[in-house]
């Protein structure tokens, strides 16, 4: 909410001129507007969401906040690139990236700040519980068009808590011709002074963008088209990180002298030039920022749009317990969008030699922000963790409780991995915690009266809300797992905040031994690595390390309805090495991979993709 002075007699004059010009552009990459004033612009023709089955409302906007991320609902072209998912801000826009925009707002384009947003009408507005300020969202059956709404959202002024006038403007984007449209249906008061607005568009790295206005409150009934240019002469290139490890790069757990940690990782070309060969460099730092390991490996050349996934040949060996960070970066000379090339992974490595085993993503240390509760005291939130070996038991579930003015109670309650593309699918157990059994500004253990055994794959754990002002304890220490969930009204979505805190539930597990019954007491599973890349839809690899010699390595591949789908022709021999499965012939699903060494079975699930 702060403020920048801007002179009344420029702003009217800009008016005047806004009146006058109904088109501009083209900006560097050879994106137009053209208003509804002009011959050839767009007809305003407002589009009321609200009514359309599918539309969604944006809750927990507030001021200067964003919230998200949401799908597109289909792959929108921007610029050079395609962006799938969006993050709404309260102050008028939507970013493709997470970045909040407040006042003053800069001129378009800026390579301070944040960059890779939609600006209908970034001004101080404000979402307020006093207000009835509201934002919806609608993506039609077709897939092919998005609607964001803004409705009755004040301006923000310093002496009226429930702000001042009342805005109703809407963004649309339409994957038919790669445009972006923005109309304005009510525009009633003004905000308070010195309080500017800006209208536009920028690309990722901010140093692209047109500007429509600035300082200028657009007019009601109009609408603005920005229109995808049909070619340009724009040279843009651009490798990045796509992710590590995993397509979320989420963090994973890993045993302490365990098994080594392979490196792999995926770039790509996301320019519009074909790129020559370019150095990737991954490491693996520990908390203190000592490399433990590190290496290089040239890219191959590429077009834009291709994909690579590299698995480096020097490997991360867990022989402390502590939080690591695993980070790639792409390094093209001359890259366009510096800020895409790196990537971070959390891996926490643990001591599974004890009998109990606590599994943690946070640090320990509460943010002390207050922590995370939904209005009305219905929703929650949870964390997808995966063992660092097999099988296990989980024995007991750990929430930190920031607050709980109510003197409400909650549940703990923990789902499979069954579901689509491994998802939460069936619930297995659920525990309530009463009242008086929660503790406050302190971690809450829940003992599971039987415990529930993981043989394989993983296990998401949810803290549900029993009433209002029940909060959860919220980490902002880096690293991040990006495991972490936020569940409203029984609707799961990526948490909001996942790239910048992580929320406070912790699991604890204790080992299994069950001798000749197919899982090895030498702790076999701790020899195999995931598969990579996982989802897949052509080759499937594991990686092996087993530190003595054995006769025969083969595997069997069984869809969810346990049907044999794929099966080794023959034995492998080594003690280490990498093992491939080719599914490019199988459905899209999830597959259990039984893997047998010399008897001792090792299992893994793998996701396949079209």
């Amino acid at each position: 909410m702060k403020k920048l002075a801007t002179l009344l007699f420029a702003s009217l004059l800009g008016f005047n001129s806004l009146s006058a010009q109904t088109m501009g552009g083209p900006d560097a990459y050879g994106y137009i507007w053209r208003d509804s004033n002009d011959t050839l612009g767009p007809v305003y023709n407002w589009i009321d969401i609200l009514p359309l089955t599918g539309a969604q409302e944006v809750r927990f906007l507030a001021d200067d906040n964003t919230v998200g991320s949401f799908p597109v609902g289909f792959p929108f072209h921007y610029y050079w690139y395609d962006v799938t998912q969006f993050w709404v801000g309260s102050n008028g826009y939507i970013g493709f990236t997470n970045g909040q925009i407040s006042a003053p707002f800069g001129m378009i384009p800026n390579t301070a700040g944040t960059q890779n947003f939609l600006a209908a009408m970034a001004c101080d507005l404000l979402f307020d519980i006093s207000n009835v300020a509201e934002c919806w969202r609608y993506t039609n059956p077709a897939a092919d068009t998005l609607i964001v709404s803004w409705i009755n959202v004040p301006f923000y002024d310093a002496g009226t808590p429930s702000g001042i006038g009342n805005n109703e403007f809407q963004i649309i984007l339409s994957a038919v011709d790669s445009s972006i449209t923005y109309q304005y249906k009510t525009q009633v008061g003004s905000p308070a002074t010195g309080t500017n607005v800006v209208i536009g568009i920028e690309n990722n790295s901010g140093s692209i963008g047109l500007q429509h206005s600035m300082n200028i409150f657009p007019p009601v009934n109009y609408a603005i088209k920005y229109s995808y240019p049909s070619n340009t002469t724009y040279v843009v290139n651009d490798a990045s990180t796509s992710y590590n490890d995993n397509t979320e790069t989420g963090g994973i757990f890993r045993s302490r002298n365990g098994q080594q940690f392979t490196m792999n990782t995926s770039i790509k070309n996301t320019g519009n030039q074909n790129l020559p060969s370019y150095n990737v460099f991954s490491r693996v730092l520990n908390s203190i920022g000592t490399t433990m390991v590190s290496d290089n490996k040239l890219s191959l050349a590429s077009i834009p749009g291709q994909t690579e996934n590299i698995t480096m040949t020097n490997m991360f060996n867990p022989t402390t317990a502590g939080t690591y960070r695993f980070i790639t970066n792409t390094q093209l000379p001359g890259d366009a969008t510096p800020s895409n090339d790196q990537k971070t992974q959390e891996i926490v490595v643990v001591d599974t030699t004890v009998t109990a085993i606590r599994l943690a993503y946070d640090n320990n240390i509460e943010a002390g922000l207050g922590g995370l509760n939904w209005t009305g005291g219905q929703g929650g939130a949870a964390i997808y963790f995966v063992p660092p070996c097999y099988p296990v038991e989980v024995t007991e579930l750990y929430a930190y409780i920031v607050a709980n003015p109510m003197s409400f109670g909650y549940s703990m309650v923990l789902y499979d991995d069954n579901g689509t593309g491994g998802a939460a699918g069936s619930q297995i157990d659920s525990i309530y915690v009463p009242s008086t059994s929660v503790f406050t500004s302190a971690w809450n253990t829940i003992p599971l009266p039987t415990p529930d055994t993981i043989y394989s794959g993983g296990i998401y754990v949810a803290w549900v809300m029993n009433g209002d002002g029940l909060t959860l304890g919220q980490n902002q220490i880096a690293p991040f797992s990006y495991r972490t969930f936020e569940i409203i009204s029984n609707t799961w979505a990526p948490y909001r905040y996942r790239e910048t805190e992580d929320l406070m539930i912790n699991i604890g597990i204790e080992k299994v031994y069950i001798s000749g019954a197919g899982v090895s007491e030498n702790g076999m599973e701790n020899y195999f690595g995931d598969f990579y890349p996982n989802p897949s839809s052509n080759l499937a690899t594991i990686n092996y390390d087993i530190p003595f010699n054995v006769k025969s390595i083969v595997y069997q591949l069984y869809d969810v309805q346990g049907k044999l789908v794929n099966m080794s022709s023959a034995g492998v021999h080594s003690n280490n090495g990498k093992l491939s499965i080719n599914v490019a012939n199988l459905d899209a699903g999830i597959y259990t991979c039984k893997i047998s060494v010399d008897g001792d079975m090792v299992v893994r699930k793998l996701v396949i993709t079209k």
